[in-house]
C-alpha cells in the first residue's frame, strides 16, 4: 500500500541537501591536495556542511522536529568519520592515504552524506505530518 508522500518536506530537504553537499564540494575544491593550517577551514566544512545544511532544511520543513532533526543529523555527521575512515583503510595502505592527502577519505564522506542524507528525506517525506498533534 502506498502512503501519502509530504512533498514540500521532500523538496525542501532535498534543496539544503544539495546546497550542503555543494558548499562541501566546493570547500573540498579549495582545500586541493594540501593538508596543512590553511586547509583546516574548509576540511571542516566538508564533513559538517551537508549534515548542518539538512538539518536546516529539515527544520525549516518541520519545526515540531527539531530534535529530531538535531540528533540525525549528528548521527550522519559523527558516523561518517568512522564508515569513510574504514573504506579508504580498505581500499589504500596508509601511506598511499597519506601521500594523496586522504583524498579518497573526503570523497567517501560526501558519498556518504549524499546516502544518508537522501534516506533521510525518504524517510521523513513517507511521513506525512500534520504538526505536534499528528495520530
Amino acid at each position: 500500500m502506498l502512503s501519502k508522500l509530504d512533498l514540500r518536506t521532500g523538496v525542501i530537504m532535498l534543496s539544503a541537501l544539495v546546497l550542503g553537499l555543494m558548499w562541501a564540494g566546493y570547500n573540498l575544491q579549495l582545500a586541493g591536495g594540501a593538508r596543512n593550517d590553511t586547509t583546516l577551514r574548509p576540511l571542516i566544512w566538508v564533513v559538517f556542511g551537508c549534515p548542518f545544511a539538512l538539518a536546516l532544511g529539515w527544520v525549516l520543513a518541520r519545526r515540531h522536529e527539531a530534535a529530531l532533526a538535531a540528533f540525525c543529523c549528528f548521527c550522519l555527521y559523527f558516523f561518517t568519520f568512522f564508515v569513510a575512515q574504514r573504506g579508504e583503510s580498505l581500499w589504500l595502505s596508509s601511506s598511499e592515504a597519506a601521500a594523496s592527502g586522504h583524498q579518497l577519505h573526503f570523497q567517501l564522506v560526501l558519498a556518504l552524506h549524499a546516502v544518508g542524507g537522501l534516506g533521510l528525506i525518504f524517510w521523513r517525506t513517507r511521513e506525512v505530518s500534520y504538526g505536534t498533534n499528528a495520530a
